[in-house]
């Protein structure tokens, strides 16, 4: 088996010629490097001149950008697997074969990608510029050989891809409408995952990426460049049932999510997330035992899906399995990277959940720890004020319920109310019973306790209803 690497590029020699470097110091070689030069100004067109074989520079009469540009080196690849990879990236030694590892990690795996300092989701590993030199990209790979060789995700970035010839021959190559680059590489994906593909990410393999020097050498504004991609996107496959599952996912809609992957199911049965979406609904809302079937189905297809595993674990403990609900917790803890994210997910769910079954201890124990996960989430600072209050720990609930107000939380404005009330601070309570009507003026709780506040002349509020969580 050979394997091809693209490479597009627009100006930007010295990085180009970086990225080659890495990638000829590679423990196991590649076949061709495909340079595709998108009418550069500078120094670029040299490249094949200085590094010979088996560097080849394809010069293209225009800027095709990012989609153009590897369909271009796709053209002539004459490898078995293609690496499609950004000009500003620098390779660790065992990229290739860590890559090339995940990928033929199962038959079903359609694409593998590395970690990396700077990318989206959760491939990202955040050190920062620790692997721009050669030296602590080896330290990098040596700290990540322990790692999962393959996780499955929902998506993959394109800044370095690892796909099989044939694949691509099956689901097609880059669509050029995104231009200069930004959701190619979401719409090859979906593509992917329609045909039953699994995504992955290699996790012992390290890329270190500079970051949009592309689009800053050619002024562009990320963030219009973005929006605009985004559009297209949607006006792309907003039609389609798995393709408006995925925007409704991107827009934190899970409920249209969910509709619409139950008319995927119907209409492209060997398309795998249509379960993860309805697994995510159905946990969200509380119907653990729907969540439990719809994940379970979705892991049979995508086993090691970290996201997946931690919400089927939640499940379980939600419809009472207790002990296999934190078996699979425990197991995606000890095998996985949970991100920052995952991780106060984690956190505060097992709160919400302690909560609602009265075990107050161990749902502070969990706030806290979400707390200190991210001391700036409001969510996790009223938790603590939930259960703080349930144990009658009344001062320290107050000071919980504060920080989560200053952090932007509306409904702890109520609650921070009550815990003056309770202290024999009524305008103090009245106060915040009052700002939290302000912020909410339907909810139910906060209305009932203002009412409660000038039914007693807006010095005692009387007796308030319970905290809301």
């Amino acid at each position: 088996m050979t394997c091809s690497v693209v490479i597009p590029c627009f100006n930007g020699a010295a990085l180009t010629r970086a990225c080659i470097e890495s990638l000829l110091q590679q423990s196991e070689p590649v076949h061709e490097i495909l340079v595709v030069d998108n009418a550069s100004s500078d120094a670029t067109a040299q490249l094949a001149d200085e590094f010979g074989a088996p560097v080849t520079v394809l010069r293209q009469p225009e800027n095709r950008g990012f989609a153009g540009g590897v369909n271009a080196g796709l053209a002539v690849a004459t490898g078995d697997e293609v690496l499609i990879l950004n000009n500003d990236t620098l390779a660790a030694g065992n990229l290739v074969s860590e890559l090339r590892r995940a990928l033929r990690a199962a038959p079903d795996i359609g694409a593998a990608a590395p970690v990396s300092n700077c990318v989206k989701g959760e491939a990202l590993l955040a050190v920062g510029h620790l692997g721009k030199e050669p030296a602590q990209r080896q330290q990098l790979a040596a700290a990540l050989s322990e790692a999962p060789v393959a996780q499955d995700v929902d998506t993959l970035a394109g800044l370095c891809l690892l796909l099989r010839r044939s694949t691509l021959a099956e689901v097609g190559v880059f669509d050029e409408r995104f231009g200069h680059g930004n959701y190619e590489d979401d719409d090859l994906c979906l593509r992917l995952r329609l045909r039953g593909y699994r995504l992955v990410i290699a996790r012992r393999a390290f890329l270190h990426h500079e970051g949009h020097a592309t689009f800053r050498s050619m002024g562009l504004d990320l963030g219009e460049e973005l929006q605009k991609r985004l559009q297209q996107f949607h006006a792309k496959w907003h039609r389609h049932p798995a393709g408006l599952a995925t925007l409704a996912s991107l827009y934190g809609d899970a409920r249209l999510a969910a509709a619409a992957a139950e008319e995927a199911l119907r209409r492209c049965p060997d398309w795998l997330d249509a379960t993860l979406h309805l697994g995510r609904y159905h946990e969200r809302e509380g119907d653990a035992e729907a969540a439990v079937t719809h994940l379970s189905a979705f892991l049979s297809r995508c086993p090691e899906h970290v996201g997946a595993m931690l919400q089927l674990g939640l499940a379980l403990l939600r419809c009472g399995r207790r002990e296999e609900g934190r078996t699979q917790l425990d197991r995606t803890v000890a095998r996985h990277r949970l991100t920052p994210a995952q991780t106060l997910g984690v956190f505060e769910r097992l709160g919400q959940l302690a909560l609602g079954r009265g075990e107050h201890a161990a749902a502070l124990q969990h706030f806290s720890a979400a707390a200190t996960e991210a001391p700036e989430h409001a969510e996790a600072h009223h938790g603590c004020g939930l259960a703080l209050l349930a144990l009658d720990r009344v001062e320290e609930a107050r000071d919980a319920f504060r920080r989560a107000c200053e952090l932007g939380h509306a409904l702890a404005h109520t609650n921070l109310g009550i815990c003056r009330h309770r202290l024999g601070d009524e305008s103090g309570a009245m106060a915040s019973f009052t700002r939290a009507v302000e912020l909410l003026p339907e909810d139910p709780v906060a209305r009932s306790n203002y009412e409660a506040g000038l039914a007693a002349g807006m010095t005692a509020p009387g007796d308030p209803v319970a905290a809301r969580s």
